[in-house]
């Protein structure tokens, strides 16, 4: 349990990729435990220092709290002492403080808070939630999950004066001026993430982000923590020829509003041998002509595809 917060030393860990873990399910449907911990390590070995149990990409809304707990103990029994640990939490306000305080007793680092899904999301009532969740676990990290423009700067610094270990936003708003003007308009000395994974970060980390969020490193970890290489050495022309690269498989996941996002993870996972293709509704598997797709938008990166070391024995001989 952690009994202090060092903010400066918690910004400085988490000013990397923060890799979004899938779930991988086994053939009843469960979550598979072992190797939800084989695939944490793989990212670990890898070079991903900073990982979010419990995000979009490990479909945290299709999970129990059961599950969600469970998926936050495998990833923390397979971390290092140089891994940061990110538990998402959300939903209600008792179940995110629930969650949040589970996070905190099992070891997490940071709660990453998820925004509400409500069709009618007041600014101020965004304040009141992440703060509310914040005053629950003082002892650790806070980074509020922001989408919604109608959160200003002004909101953020509100919410910085009430929650002192609010250290960040992961900031997800597909429009990288209303970020700026945000990160300009907030309290200084947050870390900001851009959450929306490779395909922003070129933009936003002009803007001041100075980390990024990733379901790519599930593939590919050298990828995207050599994008992170050339945009804190100010090398944008190679950023960008990264960005190319990975422009393919990127765009089918946001395509139709992002209604693939997480199976086509799945998809390029199963056809690397590392999980099966399965995903929860409201995700659906893909078609045979998207699964075709993906095939083809991984071809420019492939070859910095990892070995999936330990990934079959943890499988137990189950197919993936």
């Amino acid at each position: 349990m952690n009994t202090s917060l060092n903010v400066a030393r918690l910004v400085d860990r988490l000013s990397t990729v923060v890799g979004i873990p899938v779930v991988p399910y086994d053939e009843d449907g469960a979550v598979d435990q072992d190797l939800t911990a084989a695939l944490t390590d793989r990212l670990i070995r890898n070079g991903v220092t900073a990982l979010t149990p419990n995000g979009n990409t490990g479909e945290f809304y299709a999970l129990s709290p059961d599950e969600r707990r469970q998926v936050l103990t495998c990833v923390l029994s397979a971390r290092e002492s140089a891994t940061t640990i990110i538990a998402g939490v959300g939903f209600d306000l008792d179940s995110a403080i629930a969650d949040a305080r589970f996070a905190r007793d099992s070891g997490a680092d940071a709660i990453m808070v998820h925004q509400p899904v409500l069709p009618y999301l007041a600014a101020d009532g965004w304040v009141e939630y992440n703060a509310r969740v914040a005053a629950a676990v003082p002892d650790i990290g806070v980074l509020p999950y922001l989408t919604h423009r109608a959160i200003t700067g002004a909101h953020v610094t509100r919410l910085v004066e009430r929650a002192p270990n609010v250290v960040g936003l992961k900031y997800s708003a597909p429009d990288p001026v209303v970020f700026a003007t945000t990160k300009a308009q907030a309290a200084e000395g947050l870390l900001w993430i851009a959450g929306l994974a490779e395909s922003y970060a070129p933009a936003y980390w002009q803007a001041g982000a100075r980390a990024f969020t990733s379901g790519l490193v599930n593939l590919a970890p050298a990828v995207s923590l050599e994008l992170l290489t050339a945009l804190r050495q100010g090398d944008y022309g190679a950023a960008g020829r990264l960005w190319v690269r990975i422009r393919h498989f990127e765009e089918l996941r946001a395509r139709d509003a992002s209604a693939n996002n997480v199976s086509v993870v799945k998809e390029a996972m199963h056809q690397l041998g590392l999980c099966r293709r399965d995903v929860r509704p409201p995700s659906h598997p893909l078609s045979e002509a998207l699964a075709r797709e993906v095939t083809e938008s991984m071809a420019p990166w492939r070859s910095a595809v990892p070995e999936a070391t330990g990934v079959a024995e943890a499988a137990g001989g189950r197919a993936v």
